[in-house]
């Protein structure tokens, strides 16, 4: 299956229902991003009652992926702003459309009837935590991660205990599920957990940088400046904070 068909595949499943539109836009988003970004673009069209706002959700890396393989993709919101750069540096995103909205913090989470309390990072080594739930490093939860864990210089002890996750909410939903002891996710994320806990917040001063940036991409729409726009302003804003995003 093409990456064009497997996409509108997606889109089919989240799109509004059918009306007279002069203009689609489809928005590729970080899947962390889901409900916020819904209740954007749903406040977009009600200001732009002749744009529709397609949506599709998934790991960063692979909407980027699709970006450079042509998928139809008008808007870009990506949870590590070093994937725009490239997209960038591809010539497919120009450095006057892309703007910064929110930042993230990690967290790290439980499973439900996990008797060993964690306070910090160490106590990831005790061992009753052996199964940690985490993406590839090529996902941006995965790398922010692993670059936690490093500057401890714990990621080489626990390499043998990760398991792989596809995405964010793949990760939390293994620990939900108890096929994981523990992950380390977005706290926005934790705020959906079902059995999961949270631990612990990973300190500030011990905190990767989590930027998510929203970029048009070159070939776009002329109309997806007008939502680049909006993700950029004062209305998203107010979502995005409502939701347990921070201001960028």
């Amino acid at each position: 299956m093409s990456v064009h068909a497997s996409i509108a595949g997606i889109l089919l499943l989240v799109a509004p229902g059918p009306g007279a539109v002069a203009a689609e836009l489809v928005a590729a988003g970080a899947v962390s991003l889901r409900e916020p970004l819904t209740e954007i673009a749903r406040e977009f069209e009600s200001r732009h009652p002749s744009t529709r706002v397609l949506l599709t959700f998934g790991a960063s890396s692979t909407l980027a992926a699709q970006a450079r393989a042509g998928a139809p993709v008008d808007v870009f919101v990506s949870a590590d702003p070093a994937l725009v750069d490239r997209l960038e540096a591809q010539g497919l995103i120009s450095a006057e459309a892309r703007h910064d909205i929110a930042r993230n913090r990690l967290v790290v989470v439980t499973a439900p009837g996990l008797r060993t309390p964690l306070r910090g990072a160490d106590d990831l080594l005790v061992p009753s935590i052996r199964r940690i739930a985490m993406p590839a490093s090529a996902v941006p939860v995965g790398r922010y991660a692993r670059e936690w864990l490093t500057s401890l210089g714990l990621l080489a002890t626990l390499e043998d205990r990760l398991v792989q996750t596809e995405h964010a909410r793949a990760t939390l939903a293994a620990v939900d599920a108890g096929n994981a002891d523990a992950a380390v996710v977005y706290a926005t994320d934790a705020r959906a957990a079902r059995a999961a806990h949270v631990a612990f917040r990973v300190p500030r001063a011990e905190q990767p940088s989590i930027v998510y940036t929203a970029a048009r991409l070159i070939r776009a729409d002329p109309s997806a400046d007008a939502l680049l726009t909006f993700l950029a302003g004062e209305e998203a804003r107010r979502i995005l904070v409502a939701a347990g995003f921070e201001t960028p």
